[in-house]
C-alpha cells in the first residue's frame, strides 16, 4: 500500500515537472527500476528510488515555466555558489565561528542520526516483523498498590492463543531470562547463555540455520541448538551436529520451584548464525522447551492450568495480515475474569506489544538490549538544542554584519535582482556553510564515536547494542540534514536582507531595526547563554546527586568487604578454603549483594498467618555470619547465630520495619514469634532489623525485605570476604587459585562494595557524561558567538575606540564600554535558566531517586559563574586587542 500511495506521488511529480517527450520513457524505466529494487530492505528501497526518481530532474527533461525564470537555467546558482564562497573568504573569522560551531552541533546531529536509525532498525531482518507481537502482563501486588508491568505470559495463556483464538497463526513459548549453563563434551565445557525455546521459533522469527532442521530442531527433549560461535567455542572446526553435549544446570522456574534439567544425554540438532547486534533477543544457544517441561513433569507439577504464573516465559505470536490485536487483548480478558474474580484486588491483565516497540518501549522491558522512547525523545530534544544554539550563532553574526551587506543587496537590486532572487542568495550561501561544517563534523564524530560507544549502558544489559557505523547511504540523509540545518540558519538574514529596497540600502537606513535587528539578537543571545548556564548547572547537580549516591549511609558496613560471584553449588567448600587466608578474617555467603541486586535477587510474597495481609517482599537468603560480618542494626529479638543444619528447613525469618507496617503487625517487639507464609514455608519472626538500602537510592519501588537462613548451596550466588591486605594484588591472586580448582569454566569475578555500588549507579554516571559533554559542546558555540559579537562590537567602534583612547580612556573603561552590553543578557538568562533547570532535574532527570543531595547556592549559580568567568576572558581578550591598537589607524580615513 505504501509503495503504490509513494510510486503514484512520484509519477505526478514527474509529470509536472517533466517535459511530454521524455515522461513516457522515464516512467517506463522508473517502473522497471522499482521491481529491480523488490528485493532490498525497505529502508534501502525508499532510498534508492527517491535517489533515482530525483536523478530523472535533469536540465535536458525539464519543462520550461513560462514568465519567470528557467528552473534548468543553472547558471544563476552556480553564481550563487561562487558569490558565496567569495562572501566567507573575505569574511573569515565570522566564516570561521559559524563553521566551527556547526560543525561541532553537527557531529551530535550526525551521532543522533545514526543511533535513530540503528535503534528504529531493530527486528527489521525478521520477515514477519510486522505481525509478531508479544504478550505481556500488569499485575497489582501488595496492599500499597505495587504496578508490576512485565513482557512475559503464562503457559496457560499461550495454549489458549494457539488453539482458541483466530488470526492466531502460530505461537512460540520461551524462558525469559537467559540461563548461563556450563556446557560441555567430554574434553571441555564453557559457560554458555540459553533459552528454553519452544519448536516453532524458527516459524516465527528470521534467524538463519546453518546446520540442521529448523522444522524439527526444536522438538525434542534435550535437543540444542548452538550459535555459530557458541559451536565454534565447544567443538572447533569439527561437525557439531549430532555431538552429545552435558550441562550443570539449575534454574527457578515460573512457579517458584527449584528445577534440575539432566542434559547428559542432550544432543546438538542444530547450528543457527549468531544474533545481530539489532536483535532484542540474544542467545548463545537454545534448548527445546520440552526438556523444561519435561523437568516439570516429573516434578509433578501442573505448569499449564495457572494463568498466575506469568514471570518467567515469553508468549510470542504471529498474527494474519487481518488480525485485529484489540479483539485477541478483548478476549484474553474475557479467558481471564473467572480468575480475577477471585482475586479482586489483584487482577492480571494481558496485552499485546508490536515488535516495533521491543526495544522502544517505556513500560514493558524483557532482558534483552532496550532504548526507550523518552531516552530517544530526549537525546532528540538536547541534540536539537545544541543545533539550534549553532543555527542562532549564525543568524546573530549574519544580522549583526548586515551593514555590510547592505551595499552588495543595494548594487544586486539596482541591476535588477529580484526579492526572491536576494533570498536565493543569501539562503545558498548558509547551505555552503552548513555543507562545510558538515564535513568538518563528520570528522569530528569519527572521535566522539567511541567515547559515545564506551558509555555504560545499563539498558542494553551487558550486550552490545550500537555500532554507529556510517555507510555509504548515510550521505544522502547528513547532506539532507545539512541542507536543512543550513535553510533555518539562514532564512531570517535571507528574509532581511531581500526586504531591503534598492534606494535605503545605500544609506543607514539599511541597517537592521527592531525586532529584525538588535533585539532579536539580543534574544537570542540569551537564548544562547540560558541554554549554556542550564545545562552547565544540570551536569553539577547530577553529579553532586552521584557523589551523595556513593557517600550514602547505607544502614550496614561495607568497608574492605569483596564480593565474590559463585556459579555452583561450591558455596561451602570455597567459602572454607577463602576463610584459611590469613588476609581473610571473616567471610559470609548470600544470594546477592545488599544495596545493590544481583543475579540472585529474588522477590516474593509474604503473607500473615490465615492470608489476612501480603507483601511483596525482597528475599536474600543468608547464612549465620552475614548480619554480624555486615553489622546490621536489629532492633527487636535475635538475628541468626549458628548454621541451620542440614536436611532442615528454615524455621524463622529476619525482616525490616517497612514489612511490619505493610503486613500492619505492630511495632518490632509485638511482632515478634508472629507467623508468616513464604513458597509454602511456615516462619515465625526471630528478628527486625532497622530500614536499610536494599537494592539503592532509585529502587524503592519494594520497601518490604526479609532475610532467611538456608543451607542449599544453590541459594547462594553471593561470597561476602571481610579482606585487610597490603598487597591486594596478590590477595585476589590466592583467591582466583583457590576459585579456579571448584570452577574452571566460569571466571572469577570479585569487586569491592563500594565499587559494586558505584556500578550499580552507572545509568546516572552515563547520563552525566552525556549531560557534561553537551554543556561543553553549548559553552564553545556560546563562546564562539560571544567572541563573534564582541569582535563585531570593537569593529564597528573602533573609532569611537580610537577617540576615547586620544581622550585618556584605560583599557578599564574599554572593557566596561564593550561588556556592559552583555552583562544585563547574562543576568536575565540566568534569571531564565535557574529556576526552570532546578526544577527539571528534580521533577524529571533525577525523580527516580528517593533520597536526594541537598542544593546549595553554588550549585545554582554554578552555571551562571561559569558562563560568567568565559564571557569576561572572552571580552577581556578583544579589549586587549583594542586597547595595542594605535588609535591613529583607526582616525586616519576621518
Amino acid at each position: 500500500m505504501d509503495r503504490n500511495k509513494r510510486s503514484t506521488f512520484s509519477e505526478k511529480l514527474l509529470s509536472l515537472l517533466c517535459r511530454e517527450e521524455y515522461l513516457e520513457e522515464i516512467l517506463g524505466d522508473l517502473g522497471e527500476y522499482r521491481e529491480e529494487l523488490s528485493a532490498r530492505p525497505k529502508w534501502q528501497r525508499k532510498v534508492l528510488y527517491w535517489f533515482h526518481v530525483l536523478n530523472f530532474l535533469k536540465p535536458w527533461s525539464l519543462k520550461t515555466i513560462e514568465g519567470s525564470q528557467k528552473l534548468n537555467q543553472y547558471g544563476m546558482f552556480k553564481n550563487y555558489f561562487k558569490t558565496s564562497l567569495r562572501s566567507l573568504r573575505n569574511n573569515a573569522l565570522f566564516s570561521t565561528i559559524n563553521v566551527a560551531g556547526l560543525a561541532i552541533s553537527m557531529s551530535v546531529g550526525v551521532l543522533m542520526i545514526l543511533l535513530i536509525e540503528e535503534v528504529s532498525s531493530f527486528d527489521d531482518f525478521h520477515s514477519n516483523r510486522e505481525n509478531i507481537y508479544r504478550v505481556t502482563s500488569t499485575q497489582i501486588q501488595g496492599n500499597q498498590g505495587v504496578t508490576v508491568r512485565q513482557a512475559t505470559g503464562s503457559y496457560f495463556m499461550a495454549d489458549l492463543l494457539s488453539s482458541q483464538f483466530s488470526g492466531v497463526e502460530d505461537v512460540l513459548v520461551m524462558s525469559n531470562s537467559p540461563v548461563k549453563l556450563d556446557l560441555g563434551t567430554e574434553e571441555k565445557a564453557v559457560p554458555i547463555n540459553c533459552h528454553y525455546a519452544g519448536e516453532s521459533f524458527f516459524d516465527i522469527f528470521s534467524f538463519q540455520m546453518i546446520k540442521g532442521n529448523q522444522e524439527t530442531a526444536l522438538s525434542q527433549p534435550g535437543q540444542v541448538v548452538l550459535t555459530a560461535t557458541a559451536a565454534k567455542k565447544l567443538f572447533g572446526d569439527a561437525d557439531p551436529i549430532g555431538q552429545l553435549i552435558t550441562a550443570e544446570m539449575s534454574s527457578y522456574l515460573q512457579n517458584g520451584q527449584l528445577a534440575q534439567s539432566d542434559l547428559e544425554k542432550g544432543i546438538v540438532s542444530g547450528v543457527v548464525e549468531d544474533p545481530p547486534v539489532n536483535s532484542h533477543l540474544r542467545f548463545e544457544a537454545l534448548i527445546s522447551l520440552k526438556t523444561l517441561e519435561l523437568s516439570i513433569q516429573q516434578q509433578g507439577l501442573s505448569h499449564k492450568t495457572n494463568p498466575g504464573y506469568v514471570s518467567n516465559l515469553l508468549v510470542y505470536l504471529l498474527l494474519s495480515g487481518d488480525a485485529d490485536p484489540l479483539i485477541i487483548e478483548e478476549s484474553m480478558a474475557a479467558f481471564l475474569e473467572g480468575f480475577n474474580s477471585e482475586r479482586l484486588d489483584n487482577p492480571l491483565v494481558h496485552n499485546l506489544q508490536s515488535m516495533k516497540d521491543f526495544v522502544t518501549s517505556d513500560t514493558y522491558h524483557s532482558t534483552g538490549p532496550t532504548f526507550s522512547r523518552s531516552k530517544v525523545l530526549v537525546m532528540i530534544g538536547l541534540t536539537a538544542i545544541v543545533l539550534l544554539s549553532a543555527c542562532f550563532n549564525y543568524t546573530n553574526l549574519s544580522l549583526a554584519r548586515a551593514l555590510r551587506r547592505t551595499k552588495e543587496v543595494g548594487v544586486r537590486k539596482v541591476v535588477g535582482a529580484s526579492r526572491s532572487q536576494v533570498f536565493s542568495q543569501f539562503i545558498v550561501e548558509a547551505v555552503v556553510l552548513s555543507l562545510l561544517a558538515l564535513i568538518v563534523g563528520v570528522f569530528l564524530f569519527v572521535f566522539i564515536r567511541p567515547q559515545f560507544l564506551a558509555l555504560p549502558d545499563p539498558s542494553a544489559r551487558g550486550f552490545e547494542m550500537f555500532e554507529l557505523s556510517i555507510d555509504y547511504w548515510h550521505i544522502f540523509y547528513f547532506v539532507l540534514f545539512a541542507i536543512v540545518i543550513g535553510v533555518v540558519a539562514g532564512v531570517l538574514p535571507a528574509a532581511f536582507h531581500s526586504k531591503l529596497k534598492a534606494g535605503n540600502a545605500f544609506k543607514s537606513e539599511g541597517m537592521p531595526k527592531g525586532f529584525l535587528g538588535a533585539q532579536l539578537r539580543k534574544i537570542l543571545v540569551v537564548f544562547q547563554f540560558t541554554l549554556s548556564i542550564g545545562l552547565i548547572m544540570c551536569a553539577v547537580l547530577i553529579n553532586d546527586q552521584y557523589q551523595y549516591t556513593l557517600d550514602y549511609d547505607l544502614g550496614y558496613e561495607t568497608d574492605d568487604i569483596l564480593t565474590v560471584d559463585i556459579h555452583g553449588e561450591y558455596a561451602n567448600v570455597l567459602a572454607n578454603e577463602f576463610g584459611t587466608l590469613p588476609e581473610v578474617s571473616q567471610v559470609s555467603k548470600s544470594s546477592w549483594v545488599l544495596g545493590v541486586g544481583g543475579d540472585g535477587l529474588n522477590a516474593g510474597m509474604i503473607f500473615t498467618e490465615g492470608m489476612s495481609n501480603r507483601a511483596l517482599s525482597l528475599i536474600n537468603y543468608i547464612d549465620q555470619n552475614y548480619i554480624g560480618m555486615h553489622q546490621i542494626e536489629i532492633v527487636a529479638g535475635t538475628h541468626f547465630e549458628a548454621p541451620l543444619s542440614l536436611g532442615s528447613s528454615p524455621s524463622s525469618i529476619i525482616v525490616n520495619e517497612a514489612m511490619l507496617r505493610e503486613l500492619e503487625l505492630g511495632n518490632p517487639e509485638e511482632a515478634l514469634g508472629k507467623r508468616l507464609i513464604y513458597n509454602g514455608m511456615n516462619v515465625s519472626i526471630q528478628g527486625v532489623f532497622k530500614e536499610a538500602v536494599s537494592i539503592g537510592l532509585t529502587k524503592k519501588f519494594i520497601e518490604s525485605m526479609a532475610f532467611i537462613q538456608t543451607n542449599r548451596e544453590s541459594d547462594y550466588k553471593v561470597l561476602n570476604l571481610k579482606v585487610r591486605s597490603e598487597d591486594i594484588v596478590s590477595t585476589l591472586t590466592k583467591l582466583e587459585e583457590i576459585h579456579a580448582r571448584q570452577d574452571a569454566v566460569n571466571p572469577f569475578t570479585a569487586a569491592y562494595y563500594e565499587d559494586k555500588i558505584s556500578e550499580s549507579y552507572k545509568y546516572e554516571r552515563s547520563n552525566y557524561s552525556v549531560i557534561s559533554f553537551l554543556a561543553a559542546i553549548a559553552i564553545s558555540i556560546s563562546t564562539m558567538g560571544l567572541l563573534g559579537m564582541a569582535v563585531f562590537t570593537t569593529e564597528t567602534r573602533m573609532k569611537e575606540i580610537g577617540i576615547r583612547k586620544v581622550l585618556g580612556a584605560s583599557a578599564k573603561n574599554l572593557a566596561i564600554l564593550l561588556s556592559k552590553g552583555f552583562f544585563p543578557l547574562m543576568i536575565i538568562a540566568a534569571i531564565l535558566a535557574i529556576p526552570t533547570t532546578l526544577w527539571i532535574v528534580e521533577n524529571e532527570v533525577l525523580n527516580t531517586f528517593w533520597e536526594r543531595a541537598p542544593v546549595n547556592l553554588f550549585e545554582l549559580l554554578s552555571g551562571f559563574l561559569a558562563v560568567l568567568i568565559i564571557g569576561l576572558l572572552t571580552i577581556g581578550w578583544q579589549v586587549r586587542q583594542a586597547a595595542r591598537t594605535n588609535p591613529i589607524d583607526s582616525l586616519r580615513s576621518e
